[in-house]
């Protein structure tokens, strides 16, 4: 089946596909994902609370968020083929995101969104939640990897 797209001017044109690698950066998708979380996780809505998170260990977590919850979501951006190294690199963060308290994300948050409201009262606003209802921040975490093309190796390690 051949697949057409619309140019500039309204004509319909043979779909040519590219790699996402040969026109943009990872910054790019960082921004792609930040703006629209909506399309990339379909059954749950993120809270995306900070970008290039400093670990202790001053590695950089690409994308850190809340779900609705109150569990934190790192997320991890390859602009193409995952290397072996992906799981190392996402076990690294999910153990340095693991030890932080409500303060700290608070903190990240803040930097991140330059909101005034505590990530408490953004969260209840952004996920429509009754204010009583108590959430209790990081207690799981959830690890995301999202790329051009996920390898085997990689796809394995992840569903151990």
């Amino acid at each position: 089946m051949r697949l057409f797209t619309i140019n500039k001017n309204g004509k319909m044109i043979p779909y040519k596909k590219y790699d996402f690698k040969e026109l943009y950066q990872e910054f790019d998708l960082e921004v792609l994902l930040e703006d629209n979380p909506e399309y990339f996780f379909e059954d749950s809505k993120i809270l995306i609370i900070g970008r290039q998170v400093t670990t202790n260990l001053n590695t950089s977590i690409d994308l850190l968020g809340i779900d609705n919850m109150g569990n934190t979501v790192v997320i991890e951006l390859k602009r193409d083929k995952t290397p072996r190294e992906t799981i190392a690199q996402i076990l690294e963060y999910a153990s340095f995101v693991e030890k932080l308290y409500y303060s700290q994300l608070n903190v990240i948050f803040h930097d991140y969104s330059g909101e005034e409201s505590s990530l408490e009262e953004y969260n209840q606003q952004y996920f429509k939640s009754d204010e009583n209802e108590k959430i209790s921040y990081n207690k799981s975490i959830k690890l995301i990897i999202v790329a051009q093309e996920i390898s085997k190796e990689i796809r394995q390690a992840a569903l151990f």
